[in-house]
């Protein structure tokens, strides 16, 4: 891909054509010891929380997780899967560009800084455990503007 001179990009901006480019990848300037980036790949909705899990969406879960739409307001809520070692999706700086707040992540979230975090547990968790749940409510209440 060749680059564009910035007359020709400040011509595509005054159009409202954005201009897309490409990525380093994240391997490639990864040192040996370091932990893998983990980044988050973007699935549907348009809201500023976004809920995260490590394996795709598939379904399953979907009354406890109509539940949490409805708590948190449909309107707010986007998906994602975390993706680790990969340059594909949105590392944190990226996410705070598109609107997202808060992440509220089911299971175990990655290493790394991800601010508004909530870490909760696996859906499979609470879809069993009603303990789990209130733990879930408690965390992601301050999310909702009510005390």
């Amino acid at each position: 891909m060749t680059r564009l001179d910035p007359a020709s990009l400040a011509r595509l901006n005054a159009i409202g054509i954005s201009v897309w480019e490409r990525r380093p990848s994240a391997a490639v300037h990864q040192a040996d010891d370091e932990v893998p980036v983990a980044r988050i790949r973007l699935s549907s909705g348009e809201g500023d929380c976004l809920l995260v899990q490590r394996q795709p969406w598939a379904g399953h879960s979907s009354s406890i997780i109509d539940d949490i739409r409805a708590c948190i307001g449909p309107e707010r809520c986007r998906f994602g899967q975390w993706a680790m070692g990969s340059p594909a999706g949105e590392d944190a700086h990226e996410l705070a560009e598109r609107g997202i707040r808060h992440v509220l992540s089911f299971g175990p979230a990655p290493a790394g800084a991800w601010p508004g975090l909530v870490e909760g547990p696996g859906l499979a968790e609470l879809t069993s455990d009603w303990q789990a749940r209130r733990a879930l409510w408690h965390k992601i209440r301050p999310l909702l503007g009510t005390s």
